[in-house]
């Protein structure tokens, strides 16, 4: 039996890549992972590639001639498009959580947490009226869907991360990026034992270890604090997402990033 070419699959466009011959490579996360294929002449307005556009959920027929071919787009059918992520005060919040949720996509056992968490996170931009509260909440669902949650040892306290090293340096002080202190109210990614506001700590205990439910209740006082929180965390443990450095500017300073591969699951 003659094995189809053709697979219809489902996923959030995350990612487009324009091509010199004017094709587009877009990325897409389904609840099964993150895969990608090429838009032909991709670039145009209208028909397939304008059903591609970004944070569109879409059912996709693509052809592959041999496994290992990047498959090409035959047609897309629109599943829903939500048009205030066009909006320029929303579109950066959009753009983070896509971002950051195809770097996490590398295993496919995390797929179905970060698709829905993504898929939630865009439905709130779209409706919420806070939508920055919105994008601080979901980007650290994503983070712990994906098993990035931070340790909320207190810094120098001897404990290992998740990722069986304590960094600190031979005075015990957490280096730059380490970890959290939730429980009191410190920071080791802000400067080593530097202490947050009451508003930021709060804050930062409902998004790192709370309900996202709580948090999205919460007016999350003193968000430049938790948005240079995020980027220097997200620096550290995933990769400098350009789209948080825009919300962030200069908050990953120095910051050694220790990047996830991207190729897995594509």
């Amino acid at each position: 039996m003659t094995r189809s070419r053709y697979h219809v699959r489902e996923g959030i466009v995350v990612r487009r890549t324009p091509l010199p011959s004017g094709d587009v490579v877009v990325t897409l996360l389904s609840a099964d992972g993150k895969w990608r294929a090429v838009a032909r002449k991709g670039r145009r307005l209208g028909g397939n590639p304008g059903r591609l556009s970004l944070f569109h959920d879409v059912e996709v027929q693509a052809y592959r001639r041999r496994d290992d071919d990047l498959a090409v787009v035959t047609q897309v059918r629109l599943s829903g498009a939500l048009s205030r992520l066009t909006d320029p005060a929303i579109y950066p919040y959009a753009h983070l959580l896509a971002e950051l949720a195809e770097r996490l996509a590398v295993d496919v056992h995390v797929g179905e947490p970060l698709h829905a968490w993504l898929a939630s996170g865009l439905r709130g931009l779209d409706r919420d009226e806070d939508p920055e509260r919105v994008a601080l909440v979901h980007s650290w669902m994503l983070l712990r869907v994906a098993g990035f949650a931070p340790s909320v040892a207190p810094p120098g306290d001897g404990r290992r991360d998740d990722r069986g090293d304590d960094r600190a340096d031979e005075g015990g002080t957490a280096r730059t990026g380490d970890r959290f202190d939730v429980a009191g109210g410190r920071i080791a990614a802000d400067g080593p034992g530097t202490a947050l506001s009451g508003g930021a700590a709060h804050g930062l205990r409902l998004l790192t270890v709370g309900r996202a439910r709580a948090a999205l209740a919460d007016p999350l006082p003193d968000r430049p604090t938790l948005w240079r929180a995020l980027a220097r965390y997200v620096a550290w443990h995933v990769a400098e997402l350009h789209s948080l450095e825009a919300l962030a500017p200069g908050a990953t300073r120095n910051v050694r990033p220790d990047p996830v591969p991207t190729g897995a699951g594509a």
